[in-house]
Parts: structure tokens; C-alpha cells; sequence
């Protein structure tokens, strides 16, 4: 994969750094490009001859990074003032050479070292056009606190445009986290390669619109494959045979539903049509079926025996397996409202086991699941999760706040030790293949938050297993890319606030072209700019 695609860790960047030094690549070299490229950016954006510039600087090689930058801005007609935050006598090679320079420049400098100091500060922040913001780079340990965070409050409060050099300040690397309190970026130039705090949640909010400089760094090096997490980027799907049936675009059976539980097993079903999936069929209550039928006749129902509390009741399991033998259907989704209860969650088990052909299990199915994963393991045909956060908890045993401080390296373990493709559903939702690799997915948007937007990714990504992504992998990829472009189509026509399932089924097929026409278009909307 190229690197244009990639993301790193911290551990991954510093690793690049050291090997790029190997081959002559040195720290001042890298710094001066880092320097540059923020300069780059000021420049294109906001022009740079007679407009007023802040740059506040840490004591570490990001505040190194924003001295060049101030220098480059200097050299070019830009009024700039310079805040150095802390004792500068902490100040290492090469972040130490360019402090030198740049006092010795003539560019005005001062020393932040306490509260006292605070007052100048705001009021050269208040006369600013633009703020350069090289405080805390990646290599962040612990809260913000004391006088650091007091100068990112304060840069908040300004409401000026404010470029970050590498991340936002305050944002962990790793996971996108803040920590006690961050700096709300307009831009942020990333180096190298975008680093998953840059692109996770909420570290992509303070990042703002996020640039990439990939400064003088080896491609082979940027492009290793010991770095596994990369964008969700488009894939050209398959061209739909001309002369294809229903039954060459794929077969579908959704086991679903329960009394009171009707958009499940109607989004599930219904959105693999929308999607281009061929044959779409529904096992569920038979008390259920009659309301489904009356909203969506293009599904094929299967009335299912209930228990007394109107959910699947354990005599379905032949009827079910005979269902996907007899009809040759391609791919089952397991699991969506079909309740908690006792007999139900042991008939989802037992044809989890069962089924033999690729397995998308998700809500109820992922909760029947977590009482035995071991069946999971053992499965033969490919088996797809998707769980939310909690679902994840429940599934592997892992503490909520623990998978919010390493949710790649948690979703990556779980994947490979379960034996499955795993999409962990958020803002960003993050996907899993057994392989190791994480894939960052970036379209989609806050309205999709609501209840039933789930059920409809299950049929979108069967539906790009039915149009020919027979990598499961590839097609749960393209099932979450294409969910999350439909939902922000939506929110685009109707605002955020009136996406809804139906609205997000409404605009599949659209979605669907634009994967299939104009991939260029996915790649320029949502993956950082070059600088």
C-alpha cells in the first residue's frame, strides 16, 4: 500500500525518525522542512507580506519546528512575535540552533515563565491575524496543566485562526484523546504521516482541516509494512454483469426481529436492495412479518415460530439452515433485534456455530455471542462484527476506558484472536481484519448517531459482498465507506440533525455511483491535504 494512505503511531513515527537518520536524513534537516511546511501553509492560506502572526513555541523539537516557521514568515515581510513557553535553557539540538538563530534574527522574542506574563500575552494574541501553535508535539506525557494550559485557554478564548504544528496541543497521538485540555486548531500540518490521534476523535475535531508534509523522509520508509493502519479509501467495485440476474448480485437471509422490534430486520433486509444487492429474504417472528410486508414488499419473508415473548423461538433451527441450503444464499446476517431472550440468545449461538456460509452478526447476536466468542473461532466461513464500543467490551472483556486509550491496538488483538473482520462503530469507526491490518474510516457524521443506523450497515456491507467484493474484507471496508458517504449525502440536503436510517437508505444508491464513478471524489472530501 502506498503511503499515501498510511497512519502511524507515535512509536511507528519515532521509528521513522531514527531510520531516517540511519541514512543522512538528520533531525536539523527534518526540522527545517517541519518548519518550512508550516510556513507553506500559512502562506497559501493566509498570505504572509504585512499580516500579524503569533507563534507560540514549547520547549521541545514542536516548538523547534514553530521557530522556523517564524523565521520563514520573518524572512517574508510578516509581522511575527514570538512566545517561547518555559525556560528556553531546555531546549535541545536542533530545536536549540533555531531559537539561536531566531534570536539572533532580530525577530521579537519573549520568555512566558509564569502567570505574570499572561496579561502581554493576550494582548499580542488579541493583535494577532493568525496563531502558530507549537507547544506539545507527539510526544505528550500526562494532562496539560500549570502555565501550558493556561496559554491554550487562553488561545482558545481568542477565537483567531490558529495553525498546530504536527497535532493539536494536548492531543495524544495515539488515540486522539485529550488530555485536560487541548488547543482548537483551524489547521494543523501533520509530518510524515498522519498520526491516529490526528484522525481519531475528538483529536480530529482540534486538528481542524488536517495537511500532510512528507518532508525529506524515504517513501520506502513511509510506506513499510510494519506501519498497518491506513485510510478506508475507495475501491473500484466490480461492473455489474449486463446480463446478470437477481441471484448474481448476491442472496441474502437476515435473521432478525422480535416483537416490538421492527426496524431492525426491516433496515438490515431492505438496505441490501438500496445497496445493489440482488435477493434479499427475512426470517423473522411470523407476528412481525405482516407489518415488515405491508412497508417493504421487495423482501421475501419466512414466518418463524415464537416463544410466548414474540422472539425466535429454538424450533427454527432446521427451518432456518434449510432455508440457506435450499434457496443457495450467499451471506447471513445474525443477530439484529432479535431480543435477549434465553432461548433466543442460545438459538443464535448454536447457528452461529451452524452456518456455513460468510456470518455478519451484530446487536443481540453480538450479546448472544459474548457468552461463548469460542464459537466464533471455530467458525470455517468468514464471520463479520460489528459492534459499538460497549458491544466491544462485552465481546472481549476489555474495560471501556482501556479501548478508548488503544482502540487500534484493541480491535487489531480481538480481530485476529476471534478470527474475524471487526468494525468498531463510532465517529471514525475503525475495521479490523485478521491479518492486523486497521483501516480508519472517514466519511459519515454526527446525525447517524441514532437508533437503526446500525441495521442498515449490515446491509450495506452484505451488498458489497453480493456485487462482487468476495473479499470480505474489501467488502465490509466499502459496506462502512458507503454507509457513512449516504449518511453525509443526507445531512448535506436535509442537515445533520434530520438524518435518519430511511433518509441514509434513501441515499445509497447515490452513494453507490459515486463509489463506482468518481472515486477521486471520496479521496479529495475526506483525506488530508499535501503541503
Amino acid at each position: 500500500m502506498s503511503w499515501r494512505f498510511k497512519i502511524c503511531s507515535v512509536e511507528e513515527m519515532k521509528w521513522i525518525d531514527e531510520e531516517a537518520s540511519k541514512r543522512g536524513v538528520d533531525h536539523l534537516l527534518l526540522m527545517e522542512d517541519a518548519g518550512t511546511a508550516v510556513f507553506n501553509l500559512v502562506h497559501r492560506v493566509f498570505g504572509v507580506y504585512g499580516r500579524r502572526f503569533l507563534v507560540v513555541a514549547g520547549t521541545g523539537n514542536n516548538g523547534g519546528d514553530a521557530l522556523v516557521a517564524a523565521r520563514r514568515i520573518y524572512s517574508y515581510g510578516g509581522f511575527v512575535e514570538v512566545y517561547i513557553v518555559g525556560e528556553p535553557d531546555r531546549y535541545r539540538e536542533p530545536a536549540r540552533r533555531n531559537y539561536e538563530i531566531t534570536s539572533k534574527l532580530g525577530v521579537p522574542l519573549k520568555i512566558l515563565r509564569s502567570e505574570e506574563g499572561l496579561g502581554d500575552l493576550e494582548k499580542s494574541i488579541s493583535l494577532s491575524d493568525v496563531i502558530v501553535v507549537g507547544l506539545i508535539g507527539i510526544g505528550l506525557k500526562g494532562e496539560v496543566k500549570g502555565l501550558v494550559r493556561l496559554v491554550v485557554e487562553a488561545i482558545n478564548k481568542s477565537g483567531k485562526p490558529v495553525v498546530s504544528v504536527d497535532i493539536a496541543s494536548g492531543i495524544d497521538g495515539n488515540n486522539g484523546l485529550v488530555r485536560g485540555v487541548a488547543v482548537k486548531s483551524t489547521y494543523t500540518v501533520t509530518f510524515g504521516l498522519p498520526k491516529i490521534g490526528n484522525v481519531l476523535y475528538p483529536g480530529y475535531y482540534y486538528c481542524g482541516k488536517l495537511y500532510v508534509s512528507r518532508l525529506s523522509y524515504p517513501p520506502d520508509l513511509l510506506g513499510c509494512d510494519r506501519i498497518r493502519v491506513e485510510f478506508n479509501t475507495p475501491l473500484k467495485p466490480p461492473e455489474r454483469l449486463k446480463w446478470g440476474h437477481k441471484g448474481s448480485f448476491g442472496k441474502l437471509l437476515v435473521v432478525a426481529g422480535a416483537r416490538y422490534y421492527y426496524g431492525a430486520p426491516y433496515y438490515s433486509s431492505y438496505s441490501f436492495l438500496k445497496a445493489g444487492g440482488g435477493y434479499s429474504r427475512l426470517a423473522a417472528p411470523k407476528s412481525v412479518i405482516p407489518v415488515l410486508a405491508s412497508r417493504c414488499s421487495e423482501v421475501v419473508y419466512h414466518p418463524m415460530d415464537e416463544t410466548t415473548e414474540g422472539s425466535l423461538s429454538m424450533g427454527n433451527y432446521e427451518s432456518i439452515l434449510r432455508i440457506i441450503d435450499e434457496h443457495g444464499v450467499d451471506i447471513v446476517v445474525l443477530g439484529p433485534g432479535t431480543s435477549l431472550n434465553e432461548e433466543t440468545q442460545e438459538l443464535i449461538r448454536k447457528l452461529a456455530g451452524a452456518i456455513n456460509k460468510p456470518l455478519l452478526i451484530d446487536g443481540d447476536g453480538l450479546t448472544a455471542i459474548s457468552k461463548d466468542p469460542s464459537i466464533i473461532k471455530k467458525r470455517k466461513a468468514g464471520t463479520i462484527l460489528t459492534p459499538h464500543p460497549l458491544e466491544f467490551t462485552r465481546l472481549t472483556g476489555v474495560d471501556l476506558s482501556d479501548l478508548r486509550e488503544d482502540p487500534v491496538g484493541y480491535i487489531r488483538r480481538a480481530s485476529q484472536d476471534l478470527n474475524s473482520y471487526i468494525v468498531l462503530k463510532g465517529a471514525h469507526s475503525l475495521i479490523a481484519n485478521p491479518d492486523g491490518r486497521v483501516y480508519v474510516n472517514m466519511t459519515g457524521n454526527p446525525g447517524m448517531a441514532k437508533a437503526g443506523m446500525g441495521d442498515v450497515l449490515n446491509g450495506v456491507i452484505t451488498a458489497m459482498y453480493g456485487v462482487g467484493f468476495r473479499d470480505l474484507g474489501e467488502a465490509t471496508r466499502m459496506g462502512v465507506l458507503v454507509h457513512g458517504l449516504a449518511g453525509d449525502l443526507a445531512a448535506e440536503e436535509v442537515g445533520e440533525d434530520g438524518v435518519t436510517p430511511e433518509a441514509v437508505m434513501e441515499y445509497l444508491p447515490r452513494a453507490v455511483k459515486i463509489l463506482r464513478e468518481n472515486p477521486e471524489y471520496i479521496l479529495e472530501k475526506y483525506l488530508p491535504g499535501e503541503i
